[in-house]
């Protein structure tokens, strides 16, 4: 499967207990089912044109392993578009065993942060095929399900994850994350400007406009958003979100490598 190459809307499949739900600023007991079975919801995604699909084993995020294993590999065994998935990969047999199951790239959080030399060796590894999911809360990056906060700030981070050999980090301000209240448009646009990392932007996207704005941003290195609740909740259709995500000046295709 190839993996789109300009700005992507990508929708969100986050599986806690086995369901599709979406949480509310990463609380585990904040928490809206918007339905029982992931697999039917990955498909619509898919039928209605998405080009990549953001999966999160929220489960693994906070018991520190995958546990909702089984119904990603059944969601990329369906679908013909490519899948990212996180939560609980927090050693390299677990990363690869999803690579070696059709997934098209894994994210890494949690231990990143805390196995520095495992994470250089990593990304030597798997390349363009990792993303570190850079979670941002109180200012500063927040790991073991968000319950943990630690003393690098975004700049910083971003800084050490290039240094590292990560090509691509997803920045999800938790604060804004489940509220539809708007993305951290400045912080994002302070990180792009830092680093040649390319950024996919996550948390707070409520209304098209948020997608045109980071959209906007195409030019400094951010290749896509992740959108979840206001889809879910029906503040816009995916392919609204896809023509704002054009109309932002997003068509133009980012240097491959």
């Amino acid at each position: 499967m190839n993996l789109p190459t300009g700005f992507t809307v990508i929708p969100a499949v986050d599986i806690k207990g086995g369901r599709c739900v979406r949480l509310f600023q990463g609380l585990p007991d904040e928490e809206t089912v918007f339905a029982e079975d992931p697999v039917v919801v990955a498909q619509r995604w898919e039928k209605e044109g998405a080009q990549l699909l953001h999966i999160v084993d929220l489960d693994g995020a906070f018991q520190g392993r995958p546990v909702n294993r089984d119904i990603i590999l059944d969601i990329t065994s369906r679908l013909k578009i490519p899948v990212e998935v996180g939560g609980g990969i927090r050693n390299s047999s677990i990363a690869h065993s999803y690579m070696n199951e059709g997934v098209a790239r894994v994210i890494v959080g949690t231990a990143a942060f805390e196995n520095p030399e495992w994470l250089v060796t990593l990304a030597g590894e798997l390349k363009d095929s990792l993303v570190v999911g850079m979670d941002i809360k109180e200012g500063h990056v927040a790991v073991d399900g968000w319950a943990e906060i630690g003393t690098q700030g975004p700049l910083e981070a971003v800084e050490w994850l290039a240094d590292a050999g990560v090509r691509r980090i997803i920045y999800t301000d938790i604060s804004k994350d489940g509220t539809l209240r708007g993305p951290n448009i400045s912080v994002i646009e302070q990180i792009a400007t830092r680093t040649s990392v390319r950024i996919i932007a996550s948390g707070g996207i409520g209304e098209l406009g948020d997608i045109d704005r980071v959209a906007g941003m195409t030019s400094l290195g951010v290749e896509g958003v992740i959108v979840g609740m206001a889809l879910y909740k029906n503040k816009f259709t995916l392919a609204e979100a896809l023509a704002a995500a054009e109309e932002g000046g997003a068509s133009r295709c980012l240097p491959s490598g």
